[in-house]
C-alpha cells in the first residue's frame, strides 16, 4: 500500500525501504518514488499466477519500464 510506504518513508527517511507487494508495471514508478527497491513475485509469472513459471516477456517489459525510471 503506497500510503503505508509513504508513512514509513516519512518516519524513517534514512532507512532503506523495499516494497514487497503490489509492485506491477503500472505501479512501479510510483513505488520507486517512495522506496529504494522492490521484491517482485507473481507479477512476473505467467498470467500473474504465483504458482506459474516466470514469464520472460513479462520480465522484459517490466525491466524496460524500470530502466526508464533511472
Amino acid at each position: 500500500n503506497q500510503t503505508e510506504l509513504r508513512e514509513v518513508r516519512e518516519a524513517l527517511p534514512d532507512t532503506p525501504l523495499l516494497a514487497n507487494t503490489g509492485v506491477t508495471i503500472d505501479t512501479v514508478a510510483d513505488i520507486f518514488s517512495l522506496t529504494d527497491g522492490c521484491v517482485i513475485g507473481s507479477h512476473l509469472k505467467h498470467n500473474g499466477d504465483t504458482w506459474s513459471a516466470v514469464d520472460p516477456e513479462r520480465v522484459r517489459k517490466f525491466m524496460d519500464k524500470v530502466e526508464t525510471l533511472h
